[in-house]
């Protein structure tokens, strides 16, 4: 297999670039086996025979390439079949033997609702018997505790219907099968890890600095605080659903469009200490994963986190990293940790969004945006300040319709079928209203720096009330 020159300056995206990613291979197979198990459900010990098979296949046609790269993949289906299967908490259906019923619950993730009176969030069941490791949709009343703690809980269980539509198709798509409440917490069985705690507190620090107002506001700073930590439950109603009619309501989940925002500042910050390229560069990716950590580690911003990893990887050693190997490297260490994230509405928009910017996006805002022959011709000096202006809002809005189409298009199948709803106005309102997002993370990070000098605290409230 030809392997591509490492310091050579090439597109990404030609053909023979994608001979040589290797990561593209492991992540494709991985995909479509926890879809076909999620599909069909077949017996892991077909499957394990199979894929056993197809590996033997493969060595024996080692010589042949193209047969033993197929013999591969389909062994890599297979393994991704049983993966899931084993990773999985138990799908089949259950029906409830009470409507109130106690159980112990292992918390996987929650969160506040607006009023701050209950919480919902995931958990999975730990009492030995039919409901033992099955995943648990949960609304709580009390304050919304740490993730990994483990509570004793009481009320109603409903389970999640065979055909499941609305809400309910988005907890079944969690791979949750049963729902507890409205439910009360009856004790805490096993506290959090120090590290669940500390990122429980510090988001409930985070929500209450980014939320203080120089002036009195019962909903002060709840849009800035969405921003920052991703929590669309903070948004008044109709703002919520203007923003989701809009197609824009992604601006306030974790993504690269925060973990990029936020690496820049980073970046302008330790630049002015005298820290070696290396270390600083740790010191970036670390303070990153610490805040997708803080903010729930939703799959947009795991797959951001991951990129970013891997490319200065490939940088550091002096790598050319296609940014597509970046994204199957990301897409497949996700499904390696979490096979149940494949059928997650969230990581499938999140990674074909991507791709189809990778793909259609990029090249085409590099095809219109191409400077004609008399634009590469005059020297910059000889331009007037309006026609640079005129040349630099051109390819501006090229580049953001291309790339804001190329989105919009490949992920409205998903949210069709998801959420029975699309918005093509989004298309005009991403152009203007991504590059305006970054101002309020930008005056966020600042607020919270500052924040942490009683002297300097004024001028951050008055930071939060800007954003």
């Amino acid at each position: 297999m030809a392997r591509t020159n490492s310091l050579e300056n090439d597109s990404p995206l030609k053909s023979h670039r994608f001979g040589h990613a290797p990561a593209l291979w492991l992540a494709l197979p991985l995909f479509i086996g926890c879809i076909v198990d999620r599909l069909y459900r077949p017996e892991p010990s077909l499957f394990l025979s199979g894929a056993g098979l197809f590996l033997i296949l493969a060595a024996l046609t080692i010589r042949y390439e193209k047969i033993c790269l197929t013999a591969l993949g389909l062994a890599g289906i297979f393994l991704g079949a049983i993966w899931h299967q084993v990773k999985l908490p138990p799908q089949d259906l259950i029906k409830p033997h009470s409507p109130f019923v106690e159980i112990s619950v292992l918390i996987e993730q929650a969160q506040n609702q607006r009023t701050g009176k209950s919480w919902t969030g995931m958990g999975i069941i730990t009492d030995k018997g039919d409901y033992f490791r099955r995943r648990v949709a949960l609304q709580v009343q009390g304050s919304a505790p740490a993730k990994g703690t483990e509570l004793k809980l009481s009320g109603a269980m409903m389970a999640v219907p065979d055909k499941p539509e609305g809400f309910d198709a988005w907890i079944a798509s969690q791979g949750a099968t049963l729902k507890l409440g409205p439910a009360k917490v009856l004790g805490i069985l096993e506290e959090p890890s120090r590290f669940s705690q500390w990122c429980w507190q510090t988001n409930h620090y985070l929500e209450k600095w980014l939320r203080t107002l120089p002036w009195q506001d019962d909903e002060g700073g709840a849009m800035l605080t969405a921003t920052m930590l991703g929590r669309t439950s903070l948004l008044p109603e109709g703002a919520k659903k203007a923003y989701a009619e809009t197609g824009t309501l992604h601006l306030f989940a974790i993504s690269g469009l925060h973990i990029a925002g936020m690496a820049v500042a980073l970046l302008w910050i330790v630049r002015r200490t005298p820290l070696p390229e290396k270390p600083t560069a740790f010191f970036i990716l670390a303070m990153l994963w610490i805040y997708v950590q803080v903010t729930g580690a939703s799959p947009s911003s795991l797959r951001a986190w991951i990129m970013a990893a891997f490319l200065w990887a490939g940088q550091s050693q002096e790598r050319a990293t296609p940014i597509l190997q970046s994204l199957a490297l990301a897409c497949a260490t996700t499904l390696i940790l979490q096979p149940e994230a494949s059928h997650d509405p969230g990581f499938q928009l999140s990674y074909l969004a991507v791709l189809s910017i990778i793909l259609v996006g990029v090249p085409a805002s590099q095809k219109l945006t191409t400077p004609t022959l008399a634009e590469k011709f005059t020297p910059r000096d000889e331009q007037r300040f309006s026609q640079r202006s005129l040349i630099y809002g051109k390819n501006f809005l090229l580049s953001g319709l291309c790339i804001s189409l190329a989105a919009t298009l490949a992920g409205t199948p998903l949210t069709l079928a998801y959420f029975n709803s699309a918005s093509w106005g989004g298309i005009f309102a991403n152009v203007i209203l991504v590059p305006l997002s970054e101002i309020p993370l930008i005056l966020g990070m600042i607020s919270l720096t500052l924040s942490f000098s009683e002297n300097l605290s004024p001028l951050a409230q008055g930071m939060n009330g800007v954003a």
